[in-house]
């Protein structure tokens, strides 16, 4: 059974001040691929940043992250919203379905650009604890940097990779993670919903505040001061 994981993407329009939620799930997609992914994705996102407002950027921003130009791979991703409204919106709350209820076994990564136009991200576990680039490896990867699966050359990719998040982006807070989860997304949801011509269950658009005290175990890993790879 191929690796599962999920990339979600924020982008806040700002012009209007509304966000464009992109809820991606991977099937092998795990360790220094994942890594792959964020870097470019950032770089992407940083390059075309001016643009951030328009459909079309917004779009392109939402493909780019199905590629591995490390490994020159492009995955055929699913839209967790969508499997929402079309199979689920009878059984699970939006919310908790597209951020807790699919399969996950290699971890989430999470990319927020806010109305500032500033990129934010973090890794988590499939049990939603935050982690850092390397602390993601370390839990993923078991030994990554010793492991024979990966070449010297692949291995210094990776690091590189890591160094350049950890440069151009801001690792979110607990709180940054938590409102990214739990904010009412039910408005681009309907819209969605209507253009497939899908009634939804209105009662399952609320938004489902994912465990607090879980959440709020990780504040010391927000601040985690990382030896420089």
């Amino acid at each position: 059974m191929g690796q599962r994981s999920q990339i979600y993407i924020r982008i806040w329009n700002k012009d209007n001040g509304t966000p464009k939620l992109y809820a991606k799930y991977y099937g092998w997609n795990f360790g220094e691929r994942m890594i792959s992914r964020a870097k470019h994705g950032i770089e992407y996102i940083k390059a075309h940043i001016e643009y951030i407002s328009l459909k079309d950027t917004q779009e392109k921003i939402n493909r780019i992250f199905d590629v591995n130009f490390d490994m020159g791979d492009i995955l055929l991703t699913s839209d967790i919203i969508k499997e929402w409204i079309e199979q689920f919106s009878d059984s699970y709350n939006a919310n908790e379905y597209i951020f807790k209820c699919t399969a996950n076994n290699d971890g989430k990564l999470f990319i927020d650009v806010t109305k500032d136009g500033e990129i934010k991200y973090c890794f988590t576990d499939y049990d939603m604890r935050m982690l850092t680039p390397v602390k993601y490896m370390d839990w993923d990867f078991f030994d990554w940097r010793n492991s024979e699966q990966l070449s010297k050359e692949e291995l210094k990719t990776c690091e590189d990779n890591i160094a350049y998040i950890k440069k151009n982006a801001k690792f979110m807070t607990s709180a940054e993670l938590q409102e990214f989860i739990d904010f009412d997304y039910s408005k681009q949801i309907m819209e969605l919903a209507n253009d497939l011509k899908i009634k939804v269950n209105q009662d399952k658009l609320c938004r489902f505040d994912i465990d607090k005290q879980e959440i709020e175990k990780n504040k010391e890993e927000n601040g985690i001061s990382e030896v420089e790879i």
